[in-house]
């Protein structure tokens, strides 16, 4: 049983689908942006300090979002244009002192919870396919470096089975969950499925709680009993 779940992208996708099944909507750091699996990494190892420095940020994509270029985290909810719907410059640099506020305050909440007792899911929507079994043990041992004795395991979602499964390693498990064209929450029943057997404390209504109290077939790190620490 896994006292929080925390996002850690690869889009808006994995936001939606984890605070709905977990009933949970307290934001955390990698929430509601665009980003790379090595943004991850690179982030969590930096301590959060390649985020949104001065001079790095610009507009990007015609505009519709901002492009942290320390960090390669495109960031398309946190900014807005102040004329039309293209962001400019003058809008990003009028505005990044407080976007970097508020992730400064998730970093902060990033590194209380990995000091608590709290057990926790890291979930990663790979939602191209494009990781390897060693890219999660890489990100499992990045974490574990930045926060000894932080108590948790990786949840890493496909599209489709990983062919390397069995190399994963204590700690960490897999599922599918398959796209949903025309929709970007994402399949409900596709995420339900994920999460089937997966529990955590408090903070989801009944209905929710039941469907995932079963067994589950994510294979999630090498013991049955979700509390044992890893």
């Amino acid at each position: 049983m896994y006292d929080r779940c925390v996002g850690l992208g690869y889009h808006c996708e994995s936001t939606y689908q984890i605070r709905r099944i977990t009933g949970d909507d307290r934001a955390h750091f990698f929430d509601w942006l665009d980003l790379d699996f090595e943004s991850v990494v690179e982030t969590v190892a930096a301590d959060f300090a390649n985020v949104l420095r001065p001079g790095m940020v610009e507009p990007f994509s015609d505009g519709l979002c901002a492009l942290d270029r320390g960090s390669d985290i495109r960031f398309f909810h946190d900014f807005r244009a102040s004329s039309g719907s293209a962001l400019n410059h003058e809008d990003i640099g009028a505005q990044l002192g407080s976007v970097r506020a508020k992730f400064a305050a998730l970093a902060g909440r990033w590194r209380t919870l990995a000091a608590s007792p709290a057990r926790v899911l890291y979930v990663h929507h790979d939602a191209f396919d494009e990781l390897v079994a060693a890219d999660l043990r890489r990100l499992r041992l990045v974490i574990a470096t930045a926060h000894p004795g932080h108590r948790f395991e990786l949840l890493w979602l496909r599209r489709t089975p990983p062919p390397d499964a069995d190399a994963l390693g204590p700690g960490i498990g897999w599922g599918t969950v398959a796209a949903a064209p025309g929709r970007w929450q994402g399949d409900d029943a596709q995420w339900d499925t994920a999460f089937h057997g997966i529990r955590f404390t408090g903070g989801r209504p009944q209905a929710v709680r039941n469907r995932l109290g079963t067994t589950t077939g994510n294979r999630l790190g090498t013991t049955t009993d979700r509390s044992t620490p890893v």
